[in-house]
Order: structure tokens, then sequence, then C-alpha cells
């Protein structure tokens, strides 16, 4: 939601706020990130620069059956202090490096990895590394052509590919671990003398180093010890018992000229660059979880989630890393040529431990990353409906009127959401009985049209013993500590003065499950009054505190284990969404999918539910970035994403509006939501055309229902993500590798360039390839070329640029409903654009959208096609699922598959009602059934899609083949 610097203005906030770019540090006022430059700019001073990190080769211990060794490394600065390397090779390429300090003061935090991966990667018992007298070496994969060399002096990792560098570690000689040293106060007058070491050793007095910067070390560190042990920003002081901790490390790539990823931030897809000649941006992208108030469009300023995953992409290949680090992280991007990339991850504390995604191809990266991390999870169909929220609908009345209104306007919709204003005082679960005093009922009447409710729930707990989650979260000491680690930490937010549960502890998760039970013991207190059908927003859970430094959590408050809240600071909002999706789902037996929405998030989150960008604006400007936003999400692993509707913040006008629900329809998640303070802006208030432009922009969503579900069964199988920019779709072409403002919805084939600006009438859409390309409402044929090219298409405010890639088939349910489950029943359109060779491909995958019955064979996945015969078309259904069970759904390889389950027999009646065929070179004689009855048909001459020549294309509509949608069967079209 938003973050304020006092609760005093919750009721009253100006729309022309801008963001307190203050409240948040630059890389100049975090003393680690100024530590990391400050190495960067001296090594690029220096011509002679050299790592001082070696591998010491005696201690080199390959392991007898796996691709796996580990070796002491040494830095020459401070060869007393020893570093442990592990390199290894997973089954599928994956390169992981981890390295760590041994035998420090501290254990350094090396548990990030442990909260993102599914599990324990399995290391390759069939690549085999040998040792060379300057290096380890392996080469692996289908061809023998990829290379991993782990260089002895300096310490550097690089991986190959046909001899040309992919991706390296420590080429610029970057990597600088802090290892811990000792900081203990004496007198003054004994300051000069050599203290005695002690469990504590802080006495009163004047404070001494042990261990102060060596001579000789300063052209690698700089001189002086600066915030080594202490930092002050905006009045908060950062104690830091520990002292210097950081981790620097450069990772380059050589021959690819475009990196992606590392949301959240709202900029291009192609990262800009922040460091080098004519450096887009002065700022390193920081990735620090928080709570950024009216954030701006086009900045590095880190938001409210951190995946710290990159992508490198060229015309030849496509890489990635994983850096699984969970402090504060600031990432230089530069450019020294057009066709190279070099990145700096400068972080607080940590390990480190990156994962190298060999790719070759962006699909090799997304199943590479996915099989650590997680595939995102089959959501719920309903849940890629349409939500309505606002903060706040303020009673039962106003929420059933909302419905109503929706109806009456016959304007369909989902979901129904409540902010804080529902709980008590803010006390999350706690109903507000003056304004909701009947909340099991008010979401039955919901539920009545098949709908569902989502109630907010953030992490923050009210202090009061009146408030039994608080009470009983005390009473396990499940709660966050202050820096002494005894005392509960104690900040402010909605609630007032609020605690907060520490996730990170194994005795929270149980019984934060539990409070969700609608039927749960009877001696501890639950959410009965709630119901199956109302799911969870979590929000705040950066986490944001009003009275914190940087509108978060001091980072020496303590977590279980005795970690500092700065080691896992962007591991802590995933741990809350975790927690909650499963509590929503283990709440019935047999569980449903759940929906939990998240603001914060970090790698693996996608496993968990949805996320939203934050508390966007209602402007042009946001309105554009949202789309580049999304999907960043969406190549970093996490799909299930969306920009609230119409802007957080503001009145957007008419026009504005209309466009921003084009821009939502076509988003994974789709909601639209406003401030408090905002003018109600629910569809139905629009005076027309604009209801009725938002109407069908709706109706439009919901058609193509089957098309994002069917996306979304392959992200959460292979983990190719739903929403693909240019550069996944068609890899080779360069031209589209910086493209953002236009997308494929998955492998659907349908190119959407959503509108984002003021006054427009006519869109240009890149078309990146040979074929044919059709607008999905008027038919017309666009036609690419080889290298390229741009074509102009209507875009009027009651339009959408919206082709269909020649080679596709779209299904789609066109019937007009109320809300999604009610078209279960349904029959289908089917839309077959044939390419230029002629033939056509599509999917659909049903299952019954709630359950997990699907793990059990309880599906329905089919392939339509269309391929020559003679001078005609055959177009042909055939079962995905009897041929390819195993890569059917997520988590489960199944077996076998049975046509008669349960789900296919009970759509076994729903049918094909119409097929549109588009690009027939001319009209037919005869449409029938293989072996059966001929079909009526309407044909409208026009473009071929094998001519060179653009214009409407042909039409051929097939009038209800009354055909199976759950069966095989093939139509003969005959010339």
């Amino acid at each position: 939601m938003r973050a304020l610097s006092t609760l005093l203005v919750l009721a009253a906030l100006p729309a022309a706020l801008a963001v307190k770019s203050h409240d948040f540090k630059t890389c100049s006022q975090a003393g680690f990130c100024r530590r990391g430059r400050a190495l960067s700019a001296r090594a690029a001073e220096n011509p002679s620069w050299k790592s001082p990190y070696s591998i010491d080769t005696s201690s080199v211990t390959l392991s007898p059956d796996q691709a796996s060794f580990t070796a002491a490394v040494r830095s020459s600065l401070y060869p007393e202090v020893n570093f442990g390397l592990d390199v290894r090779i997973h089954e599928d390429g994956v390169v992981r490096v981890r390295l760590d300090e041994v035998g420090g003061l501290y254990r350094r935090y090396d548990e990030a990895a442990s909260w993102a991966l599914i599990e324990e990667p399995k290391v390759s018992n069939a690549i085999q590394w040998s040792v060379a007298k300057d290096s380890v070496r392996a080469k692996y994969g289908p061809k023998k052509d990829v290379e991993v060399t782990v260089t002895f002096e300096p310490l550097k990792v690089t991986l190959l590919r046909a001899g040309k560098e992919q991706v390296v570690l420590n080429g610029r000689g970057l990597l600088h671990m802090e290892h811990y040293r000792t900081k203990v106060s004496v007198d003054s007058d004994q300051a000069s003398e050599t203290p005695e070491l002690e469990d504590n050793p802080n006495v009163d007095g004047h404070q001494a180093v042990l261990e102060q910067t060596k001579p000789g070390t300063s052209w690698f560190e700089g001189e002086g010890e600066d915030g080594w042990w202490e930092e002050t920003f905006n009045g908060f002081t950062d104690s830091k018992p520990r002292g210097p901790e950081s981790l620097s490390l450069d990772i380059d790539f050589p021959n690819h000229g475009h990196v992606y990823g590392i949301p959240q931030h709202a900029t291009r897809l192609s990262l800009p660059t922040t460091t080098g000649e004519d450096a887009y941006y002065s700022e390193p992208y920081r990735l620090y979880n928080a709570d950024v108030f009216e954030y701006l469009a086009d900045s590095t300023m880190s938001l409210y989630g951190s995946i710290p995953f990159m992508q490198a992409h060229s015309a030849d290949s496509t890489v990635g890393i994983f850096n699984a680090i969970a402090s504060e992280t600031w990432v230089d991007v530069g450019h020294p040529t057009p066709k190279s990339t070099t990145a700096h991850w400068i972080s607080e504390t940590g390990i480190l431990d990156v994962f190298i995604l060999p790719g070759p191809t962006p699909a090799d990266v997304f199943t590479q990353y996915t099989k650590l991390t997680g595939t995102p999870a089959l959501p719920a169909h309903w849940a890629l409906g349409y939500h309505q929220c606002r903060w706040n609908y303020f009673s039962s009345d106003d929420v059933r009127t909302v419905q109503q209104r929706f109806d009456e306007e016959d304007i369909p919709v989902d979901v129904f959401w409540l902010d804080i204003e529902y709980a008590e005082e803010h006390k999350y679960f706690m109903w507000d009985k003056k304004a909701f005093p009947d909340p099991v009922e008010m979401t039955k009447d919901v539920e009545a049209i098949e709908r569902k409710m989502v109630v907010i729930v953030d992490p923050h707990l009210k202090r009061t013993d009146n408030y039994p989650v608080y009470k009983q979260a005390t009473e396990l000491d499940v709660l966050i500590k202050q820096k002494d680690g005894q005392t509960d930490y104690e900040g402010w937010c909605w609630s007032g003065s609020s605690a907060w549960v520490d996730f990170f502890h194994p005795r929270s998760w149980d019984w934060w499950k539990s409070l969700f039970k609608i039927d749960g013991p009877e001696d501890k207190w639950h959410w009965t009054e709630s119901t199956e059908n109302t799911h969870i927003w979590n929000d705040m859970n950066e986490p944001a505190i009003f009275n914190g430094p940087e509108i978060s959590m001091p980072r020496e408050s303590i977590h279980y284990g005795g970690w500092e809240h700065r080691d896992l600071h962007n591991i802590n909002g995933m741990l809350f969404h975790n927690l909650t999706s499963q509590a929503v789902k283990d709440r019935t037996d047999p569980p449903k999918r759940p929906f939990v929405l998240t603001r914060s998030f970090y790698a693996g989150s996608q496993r968990f539910g949805a996320m939203w960008t934050g508390d966007n604006l209602g402007t042009w400007d946001h309105m554009s970035v949202g789309v580049k936003m999304v999907l960043a999400n969406n190549i970093a692993g996490f799909s299930f994403a969306g920009s609230d509707v119409g802007g957080f913040f503001g009145n957007p006008e008419p026009e504005m509006l209309v466009r921003w629900y084009a821009v939502g329809a076509f988003s994974p998640f789709f909601r639209a939501h406003a401030h408090i303070d905002t003018k109600r802006r629910e569809p139905y208030l629009l005076d027309e055309p604009y209801k009725g432009i938002v109407r069908d922009i709706l109706r439009l969503r919901y058609s193509l229902l089957p098309v994002w579900y069917t996306a979304f069964r392959e992200a959460s199988v292979t983990g190719l993500p739903v929403l693909r920019p240019h550069y996944i779709a068609v890899p080779q072409d360069e031209a589209g590798f910086a493209i953002d403002d236009q997308f494929f919805v998955g492998s659907s084939g349908l190119l959407v360039k959503p509108v984002v600006e003021k006054s427009v009438t006519e869109a240009t859409v890149y078309l990146p390839e040979d074929q044919v390309y059709y607008d999905y409402f008027s038919h017309h044929a666009y036609k690419g070329t080889a290298k390229g090219k741009n074509v102009t298409v209507p875009a009027e405010l009651h339009q959408i640029p919206l082709l269909i890639r020649g080679g596709s088939v779209v299904p789609s349910r066109e019937r007009p409903r109320r809300s999604s489950p009610l078209m279960k029943h349904d029959p289908f359109t089917l839309r077959v654009a044939l390419g230029k060779d002629g033939s056509a491909r599509g999917e659909l995958y049903l299952d019954d959208g709630e359950t997990y019955s699907h793990h059990d064979g309880n599906f329905v996945w089919r392939e339509f096609a269309a391929a020559k015969k003679g001078k005609g078309v055959r177009l042909s259904s055939k079962n995905l699922a009897a041929q390819k069970p195993a890569e059917a759904v997520d988590s489960v390889a199944l077996a076998s598959y049975s046509n008669d389950n349960n789900f296919a027999k009970s759509i076994a009646g729903v049918r094909v009602e119409k097929i549109v065929l588009l690009g027939l070179s001319a009209k037919p004689s005869s449409v029938s059934v293989e072996g059966g009855k001929e079909l009526q048909f309407t044909f409208t001459p026009g473009v071929a899609a094998s001519d060179k020549t653009e214009g409407t294309a042909s039409v051929l509509v097939i009038k209800d083949p009354k055909l199976s949608i759950t069966g095989d069967w093939e139509i003969v079209v005959q010339a």
C-alpha cells in the first residue's frame, strides 16, 4: 500500500506529492556502496590492476564422483585470513560458485539460497574437472562446447561456449569480501596500547580498532575506515557490531550487448547504463525492498521487491546469473562496447553464492532458473479475471452496492477487495463490526455469483492485549527483536505501535497457518469470520515502518538464529507471502489453490502467488513504465504481475482510464485500485462512450481467458514467462532486443502494443520476421520481412493494437458472463491464423480451475493444428496430454493420462461453436468433418497468408461444427 512518515496524514494525502527521495539512500550515502564504487574507480584508473585473490593450488580437492571441487583462497592483502571456494556443475549444466570466509570472527549469512531454491540442486556425476598448472577446467554439453575455467592467480571464473566468453567473474579484479575484524573500546590514555580481546569487548571510553587498514592495502581498499563501524542517515544511527563485511564482485558478459532483469525498478527492460561514458543514470540499480511513496517513473531507486537474477542476450546466445544474496545490493551496469556488458555487484553482507546459467537460448535460461527457484504457481482460473479494489470500500452495504452496479451495467468482475479499513483499529482479521456487521453473509452474497473476496492482512501487529494475534505471537516468542536480541522490536505503522512476526522462526509457521482456519480448535483464536472464498492481500511486507530508517526496519534488529535484519532484509517479505499462501491453501481439505497478492518479493516468490508494482501515479508515464516493469518481473520468473489500473494516486481523465484498462486487460494480474482520496472510478461510473469501451475491454479479457490460463500452464511447467518480449520470441532479431512497449502473450501468437500516450489514433507495431500478422478484430493482414518491419495500425480510443502471428490458433469463449466461473460450460471459438506456409498451431489447457486434482490427471490439454492438404487445409484436434503426460502439469510427471478422467467427463458436452480461418487462398468447395457430415460455412474473399500484398485477409467462418472440445477430430477444407 503506502508509506507515510507519520500516521497523522493517514486521511489527507494531496495527490500532488512526489517521491521523497531524501528518505532513501543514494550510493554515496551508503558506506559499503561508496567503498565498492571507489574500488571500481581505482581499478579503472590503474592499467596494472590485479585482483589480490588467488587459489592455493595445493588445496585443490576434486570430488571423486561429482563435478565439484573445493580450494582454499588467499588474499595478498590479508594472507592470514582464510577463504573457501566451492565450485560445482549441476546436472543441467548450471555452474554454482561459492566463496565464504573460513574461521572468521562471525559466520557470514549463507542462507539466502536455502530460502530461494526449491531443493538442493543435483551435482553432475558425468562431468569431470581436470587440473592444469594454472587452472581447473571442465568441458560438457551435447557438443562438448561449454567450458568452465577457474583460473588460480588471480582467481577468475569463466564460462565459455564454442571458445567465446559468455560470463566472467572477477575478470576486472573487483572481487572483495571484507573479512570480519574486531573493534574494542579502551580508555583514552590506553588507546595506544593493544587491548586484550574479550567475549564482549565494549567498555566505556574512546574506541580503538584492532586490525586497522594495513599499510600496503590502500591501493585496493582505499584510505581510512569509511563507514566501517557506524553510519548515520536522516537522524538514524546504524551501529555495526560486526564491522565491515561487504561483498564486491564484477560479473561481465564480454559478448552480450543487452542485459535484463534485477527487478524491481521503474526503468526500461534492456537495462540502461549507470557507469562509463554517457551513462544514462548516475546511480547504480539498488536492490533493497522499500516502501517508496509515489515512485519516479524513470529511476534506479529500489522499490518493493528484489530479484537478483540477470540475463544477458545476443544474437548468438542467452546466459544468466542468479546471485543468491539477501542484503542490500547495488549494481552498476556499463557497456564498454555495444556488444559487451559489465556489471558490478556491491552487497552489504553475505557470502558469494552465484549460479551461472549457460543457456544458450532464452527458453533454456528460464528452464535453468526455474529449476532452481521454482516455476510460477498455476493460479486459480478466477484469479485471471478482473479485480475491483480501492482504499476502501467502507461497509458491507458498500460492497453489495458495488456488486449490484457491476451487474446492472453488465460489466464482468470476479473479485472484490477490502483494504485496511475493514479491520477494527487496523487489527487484521478483526472486522470493524460497525461498518461490517455481517462479514460472512456479505461474502456469501458475493459468492452467490461465483465471485470471491480478497482481504488485506499486513505484517504489523497492533501491540495490545485485546488483539489475540499479537497476544499469541508474544506468548510464542516469535516476534522480531531489537539489537539486544531479547526485547521485542516496536515500530509504527497503520496499527499504531506495532510488532512484527519473525517468519524465519520455525515456531511461527504452523501458528500463522492456524490463524486462517475457518473450522479450527476451540481453545485458540482463529478466523471463524471468513470463508473458503476469502483470499488474501499481503502489503507493507518489505517491511514498511513509518518511523524506521528508510521507512523500514533498523538493520541491527535480530531475527531467529541471531541474524541481523541487514543480512536477510530482501527475503523478509517473501516469507510472509509464503506462509500466508500455505495458510490459505491448507485451510481446506482437500486444499484449494490460494490467491495471495504480495508487494514485496524475492527470487522464488513466483511459487506463492501474484505481485503488483505498488503505489503508482495516475499519469501516462506511470502507465508506460508499468508495462516495462511487468515485463521485467515476467522475465525474472515472476509472471503473475500487474500494475494498478488507473494509478493508485490521482484522478485520471476518462481517456487515460480507458487506455489503462486496455493495459490491464493484457497484464497477467488485472486489478483496478485507487487511493482513499481519489474520486470513485469504478467503470460503471464512466459516461458514454467510455463506459461502453471499458465494458468491451473487460469482455475481451474474459473471452481470452483460455489463452491466459493456457499460458500459465506452460509457465508453471517450463518456466517460460506469460508475457514475452521480442528477444524471447525471436532471439536472433537484434532490432527487437530493446523493445519493451509491445509483447507476446505466451505461445498464443497474440502480439499486443498497449497505447500509453494521450490523443493517439494510430500506433506503430514492429513485426520481427518474414511472417503474416492479422489484426485480431478487422483481420487486416500485415506482412513482415526477414529484416523486421514497422507497420502502422489503427489505435483510436476504442481500438487495441492486437495482432495474431501467422501460424497460430487462438481459442476463445465469446459469450459475456458476469464472472469467469459462469463460463465453465460455454462453447469455444477457434481463430486459425494461417502462416505464410499455410499451417497453424495452438494449444488449450483446461482443468477445474481451483483444486489440485490436475496433479491426479484431471484436466484437458489439446493441440489444434492446420496443415496443407493438397490445395486445401486439414484442421485437427489432438490429445496432447496423452502424447506428453510427463510434461502436462506442474510438480508431477504423470506416467499416463486417461481420456475419461473426471474433469474431462464433466465438460464432455462443451463444444466448438465456431471456427474462423484467416488467410485461405480461395473459397473452398466444401468443408466437412473427416468421415462425417458437411459443415455450413461462409467465405469472404481477401488477402491470402501466402500473398505478398497487404489488406484485409480472406475469412472462412465454419458455423457450429458441434465438435467436442475434449475429443479428437479432423475437418477437411477442400479447395
